[in-house]
């Protein structure tokens, strides 16, 4: 099926988001001009130009697609690639892609497996890195901020003549300042402990974050198995520091024109940012 497309302003420039997430059947988030994927839920014949791929948890809807996206980059020969996962499934992850290889005849996958920490740091390129922290799932989970660092001309220095800053650069003087911007946070499968213990995510330019139910009778649905309510999310939306929320991870119990409705009416009328979705129906 197509994915859903979003193309969103950020500081670092417009950002594609490319990708579907629904409870249970799979959540694949890709960045196309970034080469990476968070979460690898469903295979898809985009997701193995993705040179990088985070892996949340160990739910199938979350890395059901790692072992087709393994063997199509070996196929394909699109070379070496990197698996990021949390460390106490990164054994199990490990011996599913081996499983697979030896599988398809024997030949291991060019996969660098990279197991990660809450707090750990993984950099995919040289001016960006991913920062974990913890959700508040029922098994062990990561989220992931996207960080962004440049250099900027030091203010002091901003009238200066271009010849005369090259110079003192040449110099040997510092002529920059690095300044670093959280671009996106991607939430994974949380429960509302995350709003709290980790409210650092709500200022990322982009936060993607689940939203699983939204009738009344859900919310101890919600609570029991580590995931959103509409109800947890509301009281928070007055802290949100987002340009852009883009919401993920319906329950299969919701029709997506039923949530829809529901953002529209109770959600959207109270947020100062930009409301999004990757919600969809797989087929």
């Amino acid at each position: 099926m197509n994915l859903r497309r979003l193309q969103i302003e950020t500081t670092w420039g417009a950002l594609t988001l490319a990708g579907g997430s629904r409870a249970g059947e799979g959540t694949l988030i890709l960045l196309p001009q970034l080469h990476l994927a968070l979460d690898a839920g469903r295979p898809h014949r985009a997701l193995p130009p993705m040179s990088t791929v985070v892996i949340s948890h160990g739910h199938m809807d979350h890395l059901g697609g790692v072992a087709y996206w393994a063997s199509q980059r070996f196929l394909q020969s699109m070379g070496p690639a990197t698996l990021v996962v949390p460390r106490p499934i990164a054994a199990e992850v490990e011996n599913l892609l081996a499983t697979h290889a030896r599988l398809e005849g024997g030949r291991p996958y060019p996969i660098d497996l990279v197991p990660v920490d809450d707090g750990g740091t993984y950099s995919f390129r040289r001016d960006m890195e991913l920062i974990f922290f913890s959700t508040d799932h029922w098994v062990p989970t990561l989220g992931a901020r996207l960080r962004w660092r440049r250099h900027h001309l030091l203010p002091a220095l901003a009238d200066l003549p271009g010849e005369e800053i090259a110079r003192r650069r040449l110099a040997g003087e510092t002529v920059t300042e690095e300044l670093t911007i959280d671009l996106l946070a991607y939430c994974a499968d949380s429960g509302p402990g995350l709003l709290r213990d980790h409210p650092e995510v709500l200022g990322a330019e982009v936060l993607l974050i689940e939203c699983s139910f939204y009738r009344p009778a859900d919310r101890e649905r919600a609570a029991r198995f580590g995931h959103m309510h509409l109800e947890d999310l509301l009281p928070w939306v007055d802290r949100l520091g987002c340009r852009h929320l883009v919401l993920l991870h319906p329950s299969r119990r919701h029709r997506l024109r039923e949530v829809e409705e529901i953002l529209d009416e109770r959600l959207r009328p109270h947020l100062d940012c930009s409301l999004h979705h990757l919600m969809v129906d797989w087929e």
